[in-house]
């Protein structure tokens, strides 16, 4: 029980990793598909890889030394279906007819060890059938195939990191394992009482994604920053060319621009997470509107920091200059001010769409998703 309890405690030592390396690929696809990202939706799908997590890591936890796995010399398989049913009264002593035997049999490792592997599998099967709405046989199948993927990796010594398993291939544990998914499914509707349904949660992430947030913008940017830069390191690859710090941000307002030319006042991440530019009162918007809203959010976050730059170098020998600095530093402060209160309150325009008199909007078909 005590490697089961290690097992445990790696898992949700290791989670915060795998959680963080899978955030924006899972939120890309919640955003295009939903508009939104609901916290029980959230919930569901983390809970369910942090049990993935532990069960694999019950599977082959603790990691012997390769010098003791050389050392050992017992069976690699057990090929026998059921045999588990003749070790549990052979070895526990356990006779049906004797009450007195059955708190004795519950102790010993046969019994508690063929427990844990149908219970190891019992939340995928209720995962697989409230969340993934798979039927029984289906649950049972990948029930199976999980379990064929644990008894491979010990058997291949975890993928020939190992000289020989250092635990066996058993085909009860098959047996026991599928049956737990199968349970696990038969036992969902005594849980689906504390949860909305799967159609609920659809619902409610849909309604949410009508509106568009602040992160969903930031993963549009977030995807438009990585295409850029690929583009850019390509041509840096290829054709040995060298981005001044000027040259590459006015290059990425020409992608912006480049971009809503191409694929109808969207860009590629916005394409990605389903968001239109359009006009503020929600018609569509004139090209040059969708131009000035990126030049003039080039200008208020990008460029005059060097126009702040030039009058520091010369507000020394012009004083109308030294002025002028200290007006744009204060406007620089009241901008980023207001952008950051405007994130608060979750304002749909910032400055320069305030400015350029234009808006997000969700482009998200819900009719035929719901």
């Amino acid at each position: 029980m005590a490697n089961y309890k290690y097992a445990i405690e790696f898992a949700i030592l290791i989670f915060p990793l795998i959680a963080f390396l899978m955030t924006l690929p899972y939120m890309i696809v919640q955003y295009f598909k939903y508009g939104s990202i609901p916290f029980l939706r959230t919930l569901i799908v983390y809970s369910f890889v942090l049990y993935l997590i532990t069960a694999y890591f019950m599977v082959i936890l603790p990691l012997p030394s390769i010098d003791y796995v050389l050392q050992l010399n017992t069976p690699w398989v057990q090929l026998i279906p059921f045999r588990f049913i003749g070790d549990l009264i052979m070895e526990s002593k356990f006779v049906i007819s004797d009450f007195s035997t059955y708190l004795v049999a519950l102790k010993q490792p046969v019994f508690y060890v063929n427990i844990f592997n149908i219970i190891l599998t019992v939340p995928f099967g209720v995962y697989l059938r409230y969340y993934f709405k798979r039927k029984w046989w289906e649950v049972l199948i990948f029930t199976f195939l999980l379990s064929l993927f644990f008894e491979i990796t010990q058997f291949t010594g975890l993928y020939g990191i190992y000289p020989r398993p250092y635990r066996l291939f058993d085909i009860d544990d098959l047996i026991l394992n599928s049956a737990g998914g199968v349970l696990g499914y038969l036992l969902t509707p005594l849980f689906l009482f504390l949860f909305p349904s799967k159609e609920k949660v659809d619902e409610i992430a849909y309604e949410r994604g009508k509106k568009v947030s602040f992160s969903r913008r930031c993963v549009a940017y977030l995807i438009d920053c990585f295409v850029y830069n690929f583009f850019v390191v390509i041509i840096v690859l290829v054709f040995n060319v060298k981005f001044s710090i000027e040259l590459y941000s006015l290059f990425f307002l020409l992608y912006f621009l480049i971009n809503v030319l191409l694929f109808d006042r969207k860009t590629i991440g916005k394409k990605i997470v389903k968001i239109m530019i359009v006009n503020q009162d929600g018609s569509r918007a004139k090209i040059y509107q969708v131009f000035a809203r990126y030049i003039l959010r080039y200008i208020i976050y990008f460029k005059i920091y060097d126009i702040i730059n030039w009058s520091r170098k010369i507000q020394e020998s012009n004083e109308i200059i030294s002025l002028m600095s200290v007006f744009l530093c204060l406007f620089v402060f009241l901008i980023y001010l207001k952008t950051f209160f405007d994130i608060l309150t979750k304002k749909e325009q910032y400055v320069y769409e305030v400015l350029s008199k234009t808006k997000n909007i969700s482009i998200i078909n819900y009719k035929n998703n719901l």
